[in-house]
Formats: structure tokens, sequence, C-alpha cells
């Protein structure tokens, strides 16, 4: 009898920059919020690479060039939460076993970079497979509880309606994201609203934006360097969010609190942003480059 295999799960879209030939170069890998594209990283991307890192910019599955999604991720919010996770830990196990060209095992330090639904995948991941990761920055993460869980469901009609509402007049949506966030990129926004235009509805439907792992979970795993980034207005981590995350006291966590700063702390205070991140990467990158040496030769002895 012939056993049939799965169908192989289509991979993730990577948009590349930095200098790609300069295979020392550290790596990092952006992981974009709900509703948003690689695209919306451009002004991070312009700065990072301008300090000499090789970007690997993802879409997330149902989002710009990446594929929609399956009806059998979609049979659960836990079976969607749980295909976020999968996917970018399977980009991370390809980059780390062939680089970013198919050239062989990545030789330099890697970090993931996210915010939103990207920043706690990228942490479930990190506390999940440390192996794979050297540092990771979270802009903001969407910690939710299961309450929450519950009502973002409840209420996730009205993202698919507002989806709806941008693509069937995104000019509008683009001149009421820069009347009130005057300190936006328009290129940012720019590609925000085209993200939003083409984004799977199946997926916001689920009202799902994380891994199904408890928040506590991962905060209490994560054993790699991690920079928790969060401001004070209409953001995910603050008051007792926030103090919940610092009193588990993991040591390997450091938060920095932009005051002012919403949710996309990165876009309203860039320059407050990269002045916390910045320093911090390049420290931890430098510092775990011989530890991502050994672990290469280690796989290839």
């Amino acid at each position: 009898m012939t056993t049939l295999e799965a169908p192989a799960v289509a991979p993730l879209a990577r948009h590349l920059a930095g200098p790609l030939d300069d295979e020392a170069a550290p790596v990092l890998v952006l992981s974009h919020g709900i509703t948003d594209s690689a695209a919306c990283w451009i002004e991070a991307i312009d700065r990072w690479t301008a300090a000499g890192y090789r970007i690997v910019a993802l879409d997330a599955r149902g989002h710009g060039d990446s594929p929609r999604w399956d009806a059998s991720d979609l049979a659960s919010r836990t079976a969607t939460g749980a295909r976020l996770a999968s996917d970018l830990q399977t980009v991370l196990e390809e980059l780390r076993a062939h680089g970013l060209h198919g050239e062989g095992p990545l030789r330099s330090p890697l970090a993931v970079v996210g915010h939103s639904m990207g920043g706690v995948t990228s942490l479930d991941v990190a506390a999940h497979r440390p192996d794979l990761v050297d540092a990771v920055v979270a802009e903001d993460p969407a910690f939710v509880t299961p309450i929450w869980r519950r009502l973002m469901a409840m209420n996730a009609f009205r993202q698919v309606r507002e989806m709806q509402q941008i693509a069937a007049d995104p000019q509008a949506r683009f001149d009421l994201e820069l009347r009130n966030n005057p300190t936006w990129s328009p290129r940012e926004v720019r590609a925000s609203v085209e993200a939003a235009c083409g984004v799977d509805l199946g997926f916001i439907a689920q009202g799902c934006v994380s891994p199904p792992t408890p928040w506590q979970e991962v905060v209490d795993s994560l054993a790699v360097p991690t920079l928790i980034v969060t401001g004070t207005e209409r953001v995910v981590l603050r008051g007792d969010n926030l103090t919940s995350l610092t009193r588990r006291a993991n040591p390997s966590i450091q938060t920095a609190v932009i005051e002012g700063a919403p949710h996309c702390v990165r876009r309203t205070y860039p320059d407050r942003f990269h002045a916390i991140t910045d320093p911090w990467l390049a420290r931890h990158l430098d510092a775990d480059a011989s530890r991502s040496a050994e672990r290469t030769s280690h796989r290839a002895a």
C-alpha cells in the first residue's frame, strides 16, 4: 500500500537587504505585526543595512507575498497560532543550515526582531529553540491572556470589516494615518496600507495574533539575550501587564519603556527606539559571534 505524504507547507516570502555577500555580517530576521508586511520595516531596514547588518524581512503567512492560509491551519486558533510559530522556526532552521543564499551553514550571529504579533512569535520560537537565535528584540509583543483571546475572536469581524474599508479606499486610510500620526514615515504608512489591502481575511477572522503557549511560560523559558521595548499609550505591555512581566525576573530579559509611545513604538519615535535597540544589538551580536562560530563548528563535526 502506498503511503501518501502530507503536502509540504509553502515557505514564507523573504526580502533580503544589506551586505549580502559578507558572510561575517550579522543577520537580523524581521517579523512584522498583523496586517503589515516586510515592506513596513523600510525605515529600520535603511538604518540597519547602513550599520552593516544583513536583513531577512519576512512576510507572515497571509500577508504580503507569502502564501495564503490553508483551511486546516484555520480550523482553530490553536492551530493558527502554532503555524505562526512553525513558520518562523522553519525560516530560522533553513537560515542556520543553508545561509541566505544556500551557501552553507550560517557562521554569523542572528537576531530576530519582531513587532506585536511578530514580537510574541519571535519570543515564542526563541524560548522553544534557543539554538536558532542569538538575541531577540520584541517591540510591544502581543502577549494575550485567555480572556483577551476570546475577546479578540469575538471582535475579529470588526477588523475584517476595517480591512475591507481600507481596500475600498486606501488613499483615505493613508491620509488619515498621516494626520493622526505626523511622525510616521510616509513610506511605511503607504506600505502598511498596501499590506492591509491584500491581507488574508480568513486569517484576520480568526482573531489570532500569537502562538498558543501562555506568555508566562515563554517569559520564564527564554534563555537568550532578550530586549522588550514598549511605550505608555495604548500599548499591550503597560501597567500591570508590564509589571507582571518584570516581576518574573528572568535575567535574560531587559525591558525598556519609551514614554508617550503607542503600540507602534518604532514608527512613532524612531530615533528613541533605535537609540535603545541599536547599541543593544551591536553589543549582544558582537558578544555572540563566537557562540555562532562554535555552533557551526559543532554541526560540521
